[in-house]
């Protein structure tokens, strides 16, 4: 996200916490957390910085975050935007929490910094990424190595906790979440993004939202595409 938080810096104040056990956040002190706890404690962030009316914006996992802390407090947003959110069928989830996010340990040997690029690598070849089979095959080709390395990194900082904020994404239950907002809202995704297949079910769910169709922040040209439409929406 630092291209796109590059981007609308240009027009506003951004905050981009990391969600708590990822990047270089602490994890939250809960052996098995879900999103409303990650909501809580960004809610706690916001009221330590005194911003009692913002704008949010969340991706994948992020959106889930975004929507708990409109439950939380409603009269804290002014637009709500939800991006790229996975809805999942209860074979789908229980796959997915299986699979997708095992807990990897530091070995001696070096094999969890292959693991760690394979991981990073097949999301963009796969859906879900551990399916190597031609139907599981993106229409997408990979980013610049730059860009995969900072996002592999991303997840190196965090290998001990980085799959419990995933879990608690996949067990969440976002349709009920999402059927209870009232703030304004922008759902959007990228066309190349692994979870547009769900987009238009989500436009269902929030039948009064705006949507927005954009172009991703792989790089700075494509984010200032995508700031530009998010300010549009404001």
């Amino acid at each position: 996200l630092h291209f796109l938080i590059e981007a609308l810096s240009k027009n506003f104040f951004v905050y981009a916490p990391d969600t708590p056990g990822n990047g270089l956040s602490d994890p939250l002190d809960k052996e098995v957390p879900e999103i409303e706890d990650y909501a809580h404690v960004h809610y706690l962030a916001l009221q330590k910085l005194n911003i009692n009316k913002t704008h949010l914006f969340g991706s994948h996992t992020g959106a889930s975050i975004a929507a708990s802390i409109v439950k939380i407090d409603p009269k804290i947003v002014d637009r709500l935007f939800l991006d790229s959110v996975g809805l999942y069928s209860s074979s789908e989830r229980s796959a997915l929490l299986k699979n997708y996010a095992p807990a990897v340990k530091t070995k001696i040997t070096g094999e969890h910094l292959l693991w760690t690029w394979n991981f990073i690598r097949d999301q963009w070849l796969f859906w879900p990424w551990y399916e190597h089979k031609a139907k599981n095959r993106l229409n997408r080709g990979l980013p610049e190595l730059s860009y995969l390395n900072d996002m592999c990194v991303d997840v190196l900082q965090s290998l001990q906790t980085y799959h419990l904020s995933y879990r608690a994404a996949f067990r969440f239950n976002k349709e009920a979440c999402f059927r209870s907002i009232k703030c304004p809202t922008t759902i959007s995704s990228s066309k190349d993004d692994m979870l547009f297949k769900y987009f238009p079910k989500l436009q269902k769910i929030i039948p009064n939202s705006s949507s927005m169709i954009h172009e991703g922040w792989q790089d700075k040209k494509s984010a200032l595409k995508t700031a530009k439409l998010i300010f549009s929406e404001i």
